[in-house]
């Protein structure tokens, strides 16, 4: 098949392509980078100048291999015997190829690649070659060539014209283990895939691996590929017989963490007919197609070693003359190992058996992870963090590293006074290092205790592959430890109805809140309770007016009111706890009203309320049995919970208002019948206001002579009995159950019992209905 007339052929740019002979191989290289995303293709000119491409099927029967270099740089290898080489005695060699680029937006462009090889060394009498995708043996003859008749079109498009005389036949015959023979004329052999061909001095068999014809057969425990193929050439008065039976070791490679090896049979049998007389003439391994002398064998560490029975090749993985490649899998950074090693072997057999035995090996391990490591070099005295990351191939390249959530370039963050960079290994690697201020706003910070406080560097590096584009990341946490924490100082104040503090701030204060009790202390709150706060950077002033909100009540007695500010600072994450500083003080009670959150009131009477003075001992709220918990001849206490002692409640807009009231026990004369005292009348009336922080609506089925469970009522539920039990918690102060069983007849009113677990309940509305 030609190749479309409008594709234009041009040569290759310069540096595009590289040539070379090597080896009985023309070797051609393309350059990965000029050549991009594009595909490519190529084929051969036959000695018409009829362009052949070249297939997988036409590459193994016509000698001609393509790879990729350890580089991933693509590579063609041409054998000197291949079709439509152009052969000048089996002296010179030259080849005309055509490689065509093309990509979806453009039209293909196809470039030409002409090369010319003497052959080197001489010719063995026989020359077997163990190729990737195919075995070949060449074997000097003496004979005329195949017959021109058996020619054609497509003959022609296939394999070059040999030389020959007319009315010549060539045969061949494939023996087989089990002693059958097949045989078929070389047209024949052709169509099967054999290349067989007669050049000016030798007879040539090639087959791929796998063959019908072809078999495995194991040697000192190793698997050979064998072709046993005899070529004939018949006229009529002779018969010539060439042996062109062809052995390649197949066995995989054995890879270990550290060494690959590759062992093949010294002697495989179906090569060598006499055994006793096998001597080995040389043997030498190589890299890519040359052979290495045993300098460089020692320099790169590997280990070539020949007994009877065996040759061995064991190479350290990541050693020199193969190519060490970075590999990502799921996130996970590791390496994989390529080398091309050759076996180039001469040996003698009898008289008539001089063989030269060559095997390419291309030999590629399997993806090895590799944890990066990262190593903390921080010293917390110099103020920074300093971390390596390592190590990496040079194909690796650090994009970026985010901290604290931001990404940042090494210019980046050079200009926040850190540094990232590149450190190079003896052993070829690189790591990357990089130093980060404590100090730096992206660098979080905890108080621990005492003076201690923890630097926290949270990482993530970004990395790529080059060129094979794979990124993948790479998170860490650095954690240091350093004693330089200045603690704040506080100093508190009691002043004329308000108490309060002044702060020295610490070198930690801006990751911490400031909270009064379990309040936050915002502006807002601050603004809501008549709060005084200062703060220039350096000094914090709070000054708080008594009975405000925040504030804890100790202890409220005749000599005062005990009132204590718990100030705290608390981390600006956790909201733990960091620093308390609480500050007590006594104010005098004086006349004193305090409606307490748990739910009781308490009150001071002074004697100096009434002209003339009462004895305040003599005061007692509604019940009389209430009387003052201490009192003295100027004044009493009362402290009493808000549901005893006679207090009423009622319903004032959002509040639920308490009331009770002091009266005094006036002394009357005569006692029978009192109509004279000196004492004043008095009455003060107490009152407390609590906001309805939960409205509960209760139902309850009355049943004749039955129990009546209340529940809570679900608003717009069809059916409000159907409504789950549920426990509710006001504020933290009172907790209530709705398990209670009311007990009520047909004619009887509905009355509810609450049980209530710890306080009396205040502050709670509680609306009845009854469904019929």
């Amino acid at each position: 098949m030609l190749l479309p007339q409008e594709v234009t052929s041009v040569p290759f740019p310069a540096g595009a392509a590289r040539t070379e002979c090597r080896g009985r191989y023309f070797w051609i290289w393309l350059d990965k980078a000029a050549l991009g995303q594009n595909s490519w293709r190529y084929g051969v000119f036959n000695n018409l100048g009829q362009l052949i491409p070249v297939t997988e099927q036409v590459a193994s029967q016509c000698g001609f291999t393509s790879d990729t270099d350890l580089h991933g740089n693509p590579e063609i290898r041409v054998s000197f015997l291949a079709c439509s080489v152009k052969n000048l005695f089996d002296q010179e060699f030259s080849l005309e190829l055509q490689v065509e680029i093309s990509s979806p937006t453009s039209l293909a462009v196809a470039y030409d690649v002409s090369m010319s090889c003497p052959l080197g060394a001489p010719w063995s009498p026989r020359e077997i070659v163990c190729e990737e995708n195919y075995m070949e043996v060449s074997v000097r003859r003496a004979v005329p060539g195949i017959e021109s008749e058996a020619l054609n079109e497509d003959w022609m498009a296939v394999w070059p014209v040999a030389r020959g005389a007319i009315n010549q036949v060539w045969q061949v015959v494939f023996h087989f283990q089990n002693g059958s023979l097949q045989n078929m004329m070389a047209t024949e052999a052709h169509a099967l895939g054999y290349g067989v061909n007669t050049t000016a001095t030798r007879v040539l068999f090639r087959t791929p691996y796998g063959t019908q014809q072809t078999e495995t057969s194991k040697v000192q425990g190793l698997e050979v590929e064998v072709a046993r193929a005899t070529v004939f050439y018949k006229q009529a008065w002779m018969i010539l017989m060439v042996d062109t039976a062809v052995a390649c070791p197949i066995n995989p490679p054995v890879l270990t963490a550290s060494t690959l090896s590759w062992v093949t049979p010294r002697i495989m049998p179906s090569l060598v007919k006499f055994p006793d007389q096998y001597r080995d003439e040389a043997i030498e391994m190589g890299l890519d197609g040359r052979v290495v002398d045993e300098a460089t064998v020692a320099r790169n560490g590997y280990t070539f070693l020949t007994d009877a029975n065996f040759i061995s090749i064991s190479v350290p993985i990541g050693a020199s003359g193969g190519l060490t490649q970075s590999d990502v899998i799921g996130n996970s950074y590791g390496t994989r190992y390529s080398i091309k090693l050759l076996l180039d072997r001469r040996w003698k057999g009898d008289e008539s058996d001089r063989t030269r035995h060559r095997s390419l090996k291309t030999i590629r391990t399997t993806f090895a992870p590799h944890t990066p490591v990262l190593i903390n070099n921080t010293v917390p005295e110099r103020g920074y963090f300093d971390v390596v990351l390592g190590n990496f191939l040079p194909d690796v390249e650090l994009v970026t590293v985010v901290i604290g959530g931001k990404p940042l370039t090494p210019k980046e963050l050079e200009s926040r006074g850190g540094k990232l960079a590149e450190v190079p290994n003896p052993n070829g690697t690189r790591a990357f290092l990089l130093m980060v201020p404590f100090d730096d706003p992206l660098v979080p910070q905890e108080y621990l205790r005492d003076n201690i406080r923890r630097y926290t560097l949270p990482l993530v590096y970004t990395l790529n592959l080059i060129p094979k584009n794979k990124p993948f990341i790479y998170p860490a946490i650095i954690e240091c430890e350093v004693p330089d924490v200045v603690l704040p100082t506080v100093e508190g104040f009691c002043e004329e109805g308000r108490i309060g503090l002044a702060m020295t701030h610490g070198n930690l204060d801006r990751y911490w809140v400031p909270y009064i009790g379990n309040l936050r202390l915002t502006a807002e709150f601050a603004a809501s309770q008549n709060y005084t706060v200062q703060d220039d950077g350096s000094r914090f002033y709070l000054s708080v007016p008594l009975l405000a909100a925040g504030l804890a009540y100790e202890d409220i007695s005749l000599q005062g009111l005990t009132t204590r500010l718990d100030f705290n600072l608390r981390d600006n994450k956790t909201l733990a706890a960091v620093v308390t500083f609480p500050v007590s003080c006594i104010f005098p009670t004086g006349k004193l009203l305090v409606c307490f959150p748990n739910g009781t009131m308490a009150a001071t009477v002074l004697h100096l309320d009434t002209k003339p003075a009462l004895d305040p001992r003599r005061t007692h709220l509604r019940d009389e049995n209430c009387g003052p918990v201490s009192a003295d001849e100027s004044k009493a206490l009362f402290s009493f919970p808000i549901t005893t002692c006679g207090t009423t409640q009622r319903f004032e807009d959002n509040y639920l208002v308490y009331e009770n009231e002091v009266t005094f026990k006036r002394q009357l004369i005569p006692e029978a019948k009192p109509v004279i005292t000196r004492d004043s009348q008095y009455s003060l009336t107490l009152r407390c206001r609590y906001p309805l922080n939960e409205t509960l609506r209760v139902w309850a089925q009355r049943l004749p002579g039955g129990v009546v469970t209340p529940v809570p009522y679900a608003p717009g539920a069809r059916d409000p009995l159907a409504a789950y039990r549920r426990g509710r918690s006001m504020d933290g102060y009172v907790s209530f159950q709705m398990a209670s069983h009311v007990l009520a007849g047909a004619a009887e009113p509905v009355r509810f019992w609450f049980p209530v677990l710890g306080m009396a309940v205040f502050g709670v509305a509680v609306l009845v209905g009854t469904i019929a």
